[in-house]
């Protein structure tokens, strides 16, 4: 076939495979239409998933780091809302709470974050948090109106444990954070008068 170079058609070439599930690329792959963007990440098996972290399961630094983890919210308004025993906690947790009352027992729970960062938003509103024994508490800032914050005074801290960062903006509220053993008994409030 001849012609002037305008009506020549263009030669196709063809594509590339794209990685599969088996291969392992370390540099971007050319993509149906162009070049990968350069900071996609290569295809790889997912990671395995990182071990509990709780009761001293490991040293923090064995953990990953979550890093834009929106993380997970618990909402209650004129209502109760509890986490007790065996329970997974996110790196982030959001509490909104309104004229409720919230108990995280975070005892049992299981921890794979070396720092669980809790964000409570609310008002008129009572939140208890116990913690195991060797976990340190920082309370990272927030804004409260005539609000009580308070926990218990900080013993040996464990350097293999998770860390608690609490955050709290409200106002008419209570937030205490109690640190008991797994299986402790809470003491009621008038034996500190015994």
């Amino acid at each position: 076939m001849t012609g002037t170079p305008d009506e020549r058609q263009p030669q196709q070439h063809p594509a590339p495979p794209l990685p599969g599930p088996v291969e392992d690329v370390d540099r971007p792959m050319t993509i149906i239409g162009g070049p990968a963007a350069e900071d996609t990440p290569p295809w790889r098996a997912a990671p395995a998933q990182p071990p509990a972290y709780q009761h001293g399961g490991g040293p923090a630094a064995h953990l990953p780091a979550r890093t834009g983890d929106p993380g997970t919210s618990l909402t209650g308004f004129f209502s109760t809302v509890r986490r007790t025993g065996r329970w997974e906690v996110p790196a982030v947790l959001s509490l909104v709470q309104g004229f409720s009352e919230v108990r995280l027992d975070l005892r049992e729970a299981v921890v794979t974050s070396p720092v669980v960062e809790l964000r409570i938003y609310g008002g008129f509103a009572d939140c208890k948090i116990i913690v195991p024994p060797g976990v340190d508490v920082e309370w990272g800032g927030g804004a409260s109106l005539f609000s009580d914050e308070k926990s218990d005074p900080p013993g040996a801290r464990d350097p293999a444990m998770w860390r608690l960062k609490v955050l709290h903006y409200g106002a008419f509220s209570e937030i205490r954070v109690r640190t008991l053993a797994v299986g402790e008994v809470e003491p009621k409030w008038w034996r500190k008068f015994t």
